[in-house]
């Protein structure tokens, strides 16, 4: 019954949580598997083509930095200058509705050197079922986190409800829930696993049928290899997201009915002065929600003024993945600095050492 190749992915997923697991669905389940790899990819190749012919707009506004943040909001909420505001980049900004056609990167520069790419979407309309709202909800769930702008001279609960709800029917969760496996994809070095009790060839070989050669993936010490497959089916995805409420000179009674509504994540005032006070306040919670840290390399005494920006857990290994794969291979030892952390510094560690927050680390090689 299926009439396009996504609703056949989605009918495939709906089947695989359905079917029992034990020896007699094996080659069945192997079989779905393959199928549903076979169509994301497809599906995938289809999306760049018609991006590449120039035909239409495109969805997607090609990552750049350590994080991107994409701004949502309705008509006249303020979208436009906020961005202004984080990123210095001139955009039309008045009291003409969906002034903003198409999506406007630009960078703002958090604690000494962390890029967060901030994108200006065109304003929803306050329906499901308006076309206007593909482009700026695409963005949305390919963003790493996202920023609901709320007009403080409207109603606001009503505003935050419904960008929610509109989220939410878009596949994307602002609420956290607790999740036995995290899988992030990446270009290259393999499949590593972090934590649990799985062996690291079972959950290689799980992804490989999904058609996912290289991840990093997290593991709880009671996940279960049906908690990866159904990570790697997931159709909702978790979005970390902050609240700006613009217009509203700070008035903290209205401000509290907010920040109780949306206890789940963090609630910022914007006023049009306190610029530097709200890029330091989105960077940080964006930093900690996602689960990310510092760590900055050194060359013959030298720093990097800019940090490398990695998932918490990331190894030495990683680091050297980043800089050069040569490293990888003629690795011998590395050095660590971290006063906070080490009585002695530096600290010479092996490839899979775990790194942290703030540390400084030499490859030799």
């Amino acid at each position: 019954m299926a009439r396009t190749k996504e609703e056949r992915l989605q009918a495939l997923i709906e089947f695989m949580s359905t079917v029992p697991r034990h020896k007699g669905t094996e080659k069945l389940l192997m079989q779905v598997r393959r199928q549903i790899a076979r169509l994301r990819e497809e599906i995938e190749l289809e999306k760049t083509k018609r991006r590449s012919s120039g035909r239409g707009r495109s969805l997607f506004v090609e990552k750049e930095g350590d994080i991107q943040l994409v701004l949502l909001g309705f008509p006249n909420s303020g979208k436009s200058t906020l961005f202004k505001a984080l990123t210095g980049v001139e955009v039309p900004c008045g009291e003409i509705p969906f002034e903003t056609e198409k999506p406007q990167p630009g960078m703002m520069i958090w604690d000494g050197g962390v890029e967060i790419q901030v994108v200006d979407t065109p304003s929803l309309v306050p329906s499901e079922s308006s076309s206007r709202n593909s482009l700026p909800l695409s963005l949305a769930y390919n963003a790493d986190a996202i920023a609901l702008v709320i007009d403080g001279e409207q109603d606001l609960l009503s505003q935050l409800t419904m960008l929610e709800s509109m989220l939410r029917n878009r596949g994307i969760a602002l609420k956290e829930e607790r999740r036995k496996v995290v899988i992030e994809r990446r270009g290259s070095g393999g499949v590593s696993v972090i934590g649990g009790r799985l062996r690291v060839n079972e959950v290689a070989n799980l992804l490989r049928d999904y058609g996912i050669y290289h991840a990093l993936v997290w593991l709880t010490d009671d996940a279960s290899l049906d908690d990866v497959e159904a990570a790697i089916l997931e159709s909702t995805a978790y979005k970390p997201s902050v609240v700006i409420v613009t217009k509203l000179d700070r008035d903290a009674k209205t401000l509290a009915i907010v920040k109780d509504a949306a206890s789940w994540t963090k609630v910022l005032c914007f006023d049009g002065t306190n610029s530097e006070e709200l890029k330091d306040a989105i960077g940080g919670h964006l930093f900690r929600s996602l689960n990310l840290i510092r760590v900055y390399t050194s060359k013959d005494g030298e720093v990097s003024k800019k940090p490398l920006v990695l998932r918490r857990g990331a190894r030495v290994v990683d680091v050297a993945e980043r800089i050069h794969s040569r490293l990888v291979k003629e690795f011998k030892y590395a050095l660590v600095w971290n006063e906070r952390r080490f009585r002695f510094n530096p600290v010479k560690v092996g490839i899979d050492f775990e790194l942290n927050d703030l540390d400084t680390i030499e490859i030799v090689a």
